[in-house]
């Protein structure tokens, strides 16, 4: 009799064990889910890859400071405004229309790709921004110091879940034994845990985990080979792109003339800065006239100023700026961040493979007021039909569709 109630406590407690496992699983699983579907990580992501074009988070540029716009408002109208600005105003809502009117009258594009989730991620960003990391020259954040995302967590899930799976096994078999020791039959002889860890089997798996752990490096490593996300070399003359371009206001393309018209963007001779600085040879600070100084040596001893090349991409690569900036219309922005607010440039994008190609893959094709496009003639005559048929319809064309993901695109 006490053997029995001993076994049958036995299984009520293995029971309680296991079930309360498998609650804490469960709701491991959904905090986690719940915290990925609105991560304002995630709308730190999509904000610089949508947003910075035409909207900063604390002041106005081609749109209204997001954060104060973001804060005024409710989710669900930012929702429908952030989806389709057209479709609001069409729909006479007097917000949108005073918006659009107050800032030119500019189109926003069509976020119709995005989820409610991603959109709430983005506002959730924008409405309480984290103060920014103060990244100094040639270094790197300290808590992400290679710029791009940690696989730890990996790591981390794998030793979980083989933890788990451990836990399982040993359950298991305790209860086949309280079930052959309950029907009266023998017991199998139990390996102590030293001969089981030196056993082949134990020696097969040791050489599996750590083949997966080598090979996981291996590949990961190999795939941020090259990437130079962060990268900040210094530069001969502390050349301030903050004051330049953003509180001054000086157009990219001043500068940057042929990014127009060329592959490459180029960089402005010492008589490009002269223009202005024949006339500006004292700065706002003694530090700042030190750095024109060295602007007027170079241009005395006519000397090119030898500047540091920050964004380099491989040379089985394909890049054209005139083909993205005058037809693809990509604000400068887009690739190197809020260039205007960096007292040094630094590398803001990892310029990866996937990275470009998730862009062409999001990026609508600008077909308004762009001859370059004229030649599709029957893709638009097909598109206005569409939208005479059905207004609502969507008519989102990405670069992706164009071709953009082909490999001769970049590859050739």
């Amino acid at each position: 009799m006490y053997q029995l109630l001993r076994r049958r406590s036995l299984n009520w407690l293995l029971n309680k064990v296991l079930f309360s496992l498998s609650i804490v699983l469960i709701l491991s699983l959904i905090t986690v889910n719940a915290n990925a579907e609105v991560n304002i990580e995630n709308g730190k992501k999509l904000y610089k890859q949508y947003c910075t074009s035409c909207h900063a988070l604390d002041r106005k540029m081609v749109g209204p400071p997001l954060t104060a716009s973001v804060n005024a408002r409710t989710e669900e109208y930012l929702i429908k405004w952030i989806r389709n600005n057209s479709a609001l105003r069409a729909s006479g809502n007097k917000d949108a229309i005073a918006i659009w009117t107050e800032y030119g009258k500019n189109e926003m594009p069509q976020f119709t790709s995005l989820t409610d989730d991603e959109i709430k991620s983005i506002i959730a960003y924008a409405a309480n921004p984290p103060v920014p990391v103060n990244v100094g020259p040639g270094l790197k954040d300290p808590k992400n110091p290679s710029g791009e995302p940690s696989s730890i967590w990996l790591y981390a899930v794998l030793l979980i879940l083989i933890l788990v799976a451990f836990i399982l096994i040993r359950t298991n078999n305790l209860l086949k034994r309280l079930s052959l020791e309950k029907e009266g039959e023998s017991l199998p002889t139990q390996i102590p845990w030293g001969k089981r860890l030196r056993s082949w089997q134990a020696y097969m798996l040791y050489g599996f985990i750590l083949v997966f752990i080598f090979g996981w490096t291996i590949s990961d490593s190999a795939m941020r080979l090259g990437h130079s996300k962060n990268y900040q070399p210094e530069q001969p003359i502390q050349f301030s792109h903050q004051l330049h371009a953003g509180i001054n206001q000086i157009n990219c393309l001043y500068c940057h003339s042929s990014a127009e018209k060329s592959k490459v963007a180029g960089i402005p001779t010492v008589n490009t800065c002269m223009n202005c600085h024949k006339g500006v040879q004292a700065g706002q600070s003694d530090a700042g006239t030190a750095q024109i100084a060295k602007l007027l040596e170079y241009y005395n001893n006519n000397k090119p100023i030898e500047w540091t090349k920050i964004h380099n991409l491989p040379d089985h690569v394909y890049f054209n700026h005139a083909q993205h900036v005058t037809v693809g219309k990509v604000a400068c922005q887009t690739c190197h961040g809020q260039i205007q607010e960096m007292e040094e440039v630094y590398q803001f994008s990892s310029l990866s493979m996937g990275w470009c190609i998730n862009c062409h893959r999001q990026t609508n094709v600008q077909f308004e007021d762009n001859g370059f496009y004229t030649m599709y003639s029957q893709m638009h005559a097909k598109l206005d039909s569409m939208k005479k048929v059905n207004p609502d319809a969507k008519l989102d064309v990405t670069e992706a569709m164009m071709g953009g993901t082909e490999c001769q695109k970049c590859h050739y």
